[in-house]
């Protein structure tokens, strides 16, 4: 009682300054409010992150995700007061994939360089890495020495390992696992698993999942006393590789319960792998935060493990939308306390500050519309894709001094998000397009040629992850977001949403083939050289009388820097 009388007081102080609370950042959209059901709050609570990919300063464009990291700080610091209020346990976890998305993590010398130190601000309880840390030995080399090391126990890397330069033996990134008491008494076991991640840095070591479990080591933490098992890792969550994990504690532990985080996917997911066993999936970009609540772990009978097989426990599940209406409706006692915090005010101003530092807002041009990246065919004249293939790769990426024709191939999934109608901005270039993958070449008879996107479609497709999708039926009543349908239905999303469409692509588009060539004429075939593992057979496939190589193709352009070019040159007299 004293607690809310107490919050009664700071909400009427706090009710002549509501309007002023500085929040999220200059110029963020702001999503008109709705009515949003209570979360159910168990005697374990989790709230989850995952591929934040250096959206840490919110959808500026999106009001629905426009809170940024300062309001995330804020949100977490009220409810840590509610689960102490109630006398609840509460985690707050991540799955990994920390940049690649954004400027504010991108457009540093070393990504992260200062995104990271916003993102360690987050008093996180449990992290595992992603693969977007393991791409290159540099990244890798930082994880390591500078990020791993400030979290101490709490970040798990049980399968990821790095060859450490001073004693050359590869050593766990983080930490292989870690045990814990919460504050009203949940006993926890957390590890980290990353998938089976192929293509990680020389300097960089992924052991299977299925082959961590039967380590001596983890056998061992299995024979501890604990409540719940805890896996966060950056892996879907009805993979093999999370599967392996539970089925691994399941073959000690029949009725214990566990809570697994995933993530990699970019998609809301939840599933239940029995009744005591539970994984969910938060998202991307920090649209999304997941909510897991779950009774029963502290059921006395259950100490004698037979008793409790086939006894379910009590779940909830909420996928949260991140703006700042739904962080207050949530987190407050009182509709009149006050939101900010003083450390969520302070992150918001850094944000602000490495944002101008960098020229983040910096305009290159206008797009004359939105371009979309999966709600079209990737033909349409609405489809991002149609736009790189027709416009960006010819004006950008193709050399037209040579004596060559050529056309040009990538992944769809080098694209990553949409563009919005008014100014294109440095910060979009990365949102978009984030990757720097260059451009090698070789010259192929058009016999040839014309058929290499066929037969590359057909090959294993290189990606770095799994396009986002929703489901539901129709309402135009409400503004377009997630729908999402998991293990236990439609109710999983807290705002409701209008479904936006999801239509696939295929795995590689190109620019227009050359026209009006015999089948003996030269093309020079353009491809993103991280994939020549896969174009140089398909070319020896289709013209086995040749010997082929990658060589480079307009050294200084890639994924990233076509955009810019393009849009200085085609949107810059287009008025916003």
């Amino acid at each position: 009682m004293r607690f809310l009388a107490l919050l009664s007081l700071v909400a009427v102080a706090a009710a002549h300054v509501e309007h002023l609370e500085p929040r999220s950042q200059p110029g963020a959209a702001k999503p008109t409010p709705v009515d949003l059901r209570p979360l159910v709050w168990g005697d374990l609570n989790v709230i989850s992150t995952t591929d934040t990919h250096g959206w840490l300063s919110g959808h500026v464009k999106e009001g629905s995700y426009s809170a940024d990291f300062g309001d995330f700080s804020s949100f977490l610091s009220h409810m840590r007061e509610q689960a102490v209020h109630r006398r609840k346990d509460l985690l707050v976890v991540d799955s990994g994939d920390l940049h690649d998305g954004n400027g504010l993590s991108d457009a540093t010398p070393l990504d992260g360089e200062v995104s990271n130190p916003i993102f360690q601000k987050i008093n996180y309880d449990a992290l595992a890495i992603g693969n977007h840390e393991l791409y290159l030995n540099e990244i890798a080399e930082d994880t390591y020495k500078n990020f791993a090391p400030k979290w101490g126990k709490r970040y798990l890397t049980s399968n990821v390992f790095i060859k450490d330069g001073h004693s050359n033996k590869a050593v766990p990134i983080g930490k292989l696992y870690n045990k814990f008491r919460m504050k009203f008494g949940t006993r926890v076991m957390s590890y980290g698993f990353l998938y089976n991640f192929v293509g990680a840095a020389n300097n960089t070591i992924i052991e299977p999942s299925n082959v961590t479990v039967t380590l001596p080591w983890f056998q061992k933490t299995l024979k501890e006393d604990v409540d719940v098992y805890l896996i966060v890792g950056h892996t879907p969550i009805r993979w093999a590789e999370s599967v392996a994990v539970i089925k691994a504690i399941r073959a000690v532990h029949p009725s214990k319960p566990i809570l697994l985080f995933g993530g990699h996917l970019h998609v809301r997911d939840f599933t239940a792998y029995d009744g005591r066993a539970y994984g969910l999936s938060a998202g991307r970009f920090m649209e999304t935060l997941g909510w897991m609540s779950v009774s029963g772990i502290h059921d006395r009978a259950c100490r004698i493990e037979a008793n409790c097989v086939g006894k379910n426990l009590t779940v909830s599940r909420r996928y949260l939308d991140t703006n700042v209406h739904t962080y207050k409706t949530h987190s407050l006692a009182h509709p009149r306390q006050k939101f900010d915090t003083w450390r969520g005010r302070k992150i918001s101003k850094e944000i602000t500050h490495h944002r101008q530092s960098l020229n983040l807002s910096n305009a290159f041009g206008c797009a004359p519309q939105d371009y979309y990246l999966s709600r079209y065919p990737y033909t349409d004249s609405r489809s991002l894709l149609d736009l790189v293939t027709k416009e960006i790769l010819p004006f950008s990426v193709i050399d037209k001094t040579r004596p060559n024709p050529a056309f040009v191939l990538i992944n769809s999934g080098c694209q990553r998000f949409d563009v919005t109608k008014g100014p294109f901005t440095y910060d979009d270039t990365f949102i978009v397009s984030p990757f720097h993958d260059d451009f090698a070449y070789a010259s192929v008879p058009f016999k040839a040629a014309k058929n290499i996107l066929s037969a590359l479609n057909k090959a294993p497709f290189q990606k770095r992850a799994e396009p986002n999708f929703q489901l539901s039926a129709e309402n135009a009543t409400l503004t377009p977001g997630y729908v999402t349908k998991d293990d236990y239905g439609l109710g999983g999303d807290d705002w409701p949403h209008s479904p936006i469409p999801y239509v696939p692509a295929p795995n590689y588009v190109s620019s227009p083939l050359p026209t009006g060539l015999g089948d003996a004429d030269l093309v020079d075939v353009v491809w993103l050289s991280f994939f020549t593992n896969l174009m140089i057979p398909i070319l020896k496939q289709l013209d086995p009388a040749n010997t082929y190589e990658a060589l480079p193709y307009r050294v200084g352009v890639d994924t990233n820097t076509m955009w810019p070019t393009y849009v200085k040159a085609k949107w810059n007299n287009t008025t916003c």
